[in-house]
Parts: C-alpha cells; sequence; structure tokens
C-alpha cells in the first residue's frame, strides 16, 4: 500500500507540476499585456527592467522556436512585434520630447546671439575691409603689369608656336 501511495503522490506532483509550468508563447503573451497596460508610465529604469526581461524570454524562444507549433510561433511573432511597437513608440515620444525642447530654446539663442551683434564693431570691420581693399587697389601698379605682359608677349616666338600647333592639329586629325 505504501508503494501505491507513493506513485500516487509522485504521479500527482508531476501532474500539478505539468499543469502549473505554463509554455513560452503564454509568459511572453502576459509579459506583453502587462506592459501595454504600464508602459506609457514606466521610467527609464522600468524599461531596462522590461527589456532585460523581454531579451531573456526572446533568448529562451529562439532556444525552443523549433518545437513550437505553428499556433504557438504566430502568437510569439505577434506578441514580439506588440513589444516592438511598444519600445519604438516610447522612443519616439521621448525623442519629440527632446526635440520639442531644443526647439523652444532656438527663439532665446537666437535672441541671445543677436543681443551680442555689435553693430558699431561691425560697421568699423567692414569699412576696414572696404580701406584695406581699396588700398591693395591703389597700390597696383598697372602700367608696370601692362609692360610685364607685353614683354612676355614679344619673347614668345609666334611662328615656331603655330607650326607646332598646326602639327598637332595634323596628328589629331589623322592626315600626317
Amino acid at each position: 500500500m505504501n508503494r501505491t501511495l507513493v506513485s500516487f503522490v509522485a504521479a500527482a506532483i508531476l501532474a500539478v507540476g505539468c499543469a502549473t509550468t505554463v509554455s513560452l508563447p503564454d509568459r511572453l503573451d502576459k509579459f506583453v499585456e502587462k506592459t501595454e497596460k504600464e508602459y506609457k508610465n514606466y521610467t527609464d529604469d522600468d524599461w531596462k527592467k522590461s527589456r532585460e526581461e523581454y531579451d531573456a524570454l526572446v533568448a529562451e524562444m529562439k532556444e525552443n522556436y523549433d518545437s513550437y507549433t505553428t499556433s504557438e510561433k504566430v502568437r510569439t511573432m505577434q506578441a514580439i512585434g506588440r513589444y516592438s511597437t511598444m519600445v519604438l513608440g516610447s522612443e519616439i515620444s521621448n525623442a519629440s520630447e527632446s526635440l520639442g525642447t531644443v526647439l523652444d530654446q532656438i527663439p532665446e539663442t537666437i535672441n541671445g546671439m543677436i543681443d551680442q551683434i555689435d553693430t558699431a564693431s561691425l560697421r568699423k570691420s567692414v569699412e576696414g575691409i572696404k580701406t584695406g581693399i581699396e588700398g591693395i587697389v591703389e597700390s597696383i601698379d598697372t602700367a608696370k603689369i601692362r609692360k610685364s605682359i607685353e614683354g612676355i608677349t614679344q619673347n614668345i616666338d609666334t611662328a615656331k608656336l603655330r607650326q607646332k600647333l598646326e602639327a598637332v592639329i595634323k596628328i589629331l586629325a589623322g592626315t600626317e
């Protein structure tokens, strides 16, 4: 009788253990459902914990994926898609808030830059540049430049140059 009782107890424990074991697709569904209810109030720390739990579930899913039925595979992929959408939505929301903060500060930044513009100094700088350019232009000795250019052109053997250019043209045209 003891043996029968022990066997019965062992069978009951095994049955209860099997009955309480929740499949990964079920656990992933429950995890995603819980996240869907709470994620809008998540802090950065909450997201970190959530992602750690999610990563562990996905790692387990990858290890056992081939053993799942088609229905379990579909449910698993749907849960992953739902979670990914929540993460993306949260990231976009955070980025929008950050962008909004930056955009809100732009007018103040521009006004600060405008206040820093010293128009009197700017006017002096522009006048200084103008005076400098006028001085450069006035210092150019155009007569000397003209004379140098005339000297260059007088020293070029234009007849020889013409002869060489005609030979090159004939070569390129294929007539020589």
